[in-house]
């Protein structure tokens, strides 16, 4: 699936701009552009399993190599799980913008 979406995301942000400035003319390269695009939000969210799982390995790492003072680990602990939260935010992110295009390839009609 990573090579699919490297090669999607470089040609998914240049379709989109062509899109949105042909809309009229061309509106297929639009569709293009938001089903390269689509393929990079689904792989957003099929890796979020994959990036709690990460910051879950950190800290048992972490513990079982007893690093930290119980102080540290407590911040360790609420560092990672933010870290984690952050992809969330970011395929939250993709989704939102992903029905953006949809809306700015809707509204030409």
């Amino acid at each position: 699936m990573v090579p699919t979406v490297n090669v999607t995301g470089r040609l998914a942000q240049f379709a989109i701009m062509g899109g949105i400035f042909l809309v009229n003319t061309f509106p297929q390269l639009l569709l293009l552009g938001i089903i390269f695009f689509a393929f990079s939000v689904v792989f957003t969210f099929v890796t979020l399993p994959v990036e709690y799982d990460a910051s879950n390995r950190a800290l048992a790492w972490l513990d079982n190599k007893q690093m930290l003072t119980d102080n540290e680990y407590d911040g360790a602990k609420d560092a990672l799980s933010w870290a984690a939260r952050t992809y969330v935010v970011a395929a939250v992110g993709a989704l939102a913008t992903l029905f953006y295009y949809v809306l700015i390839y809707a509204g030409r009609r």
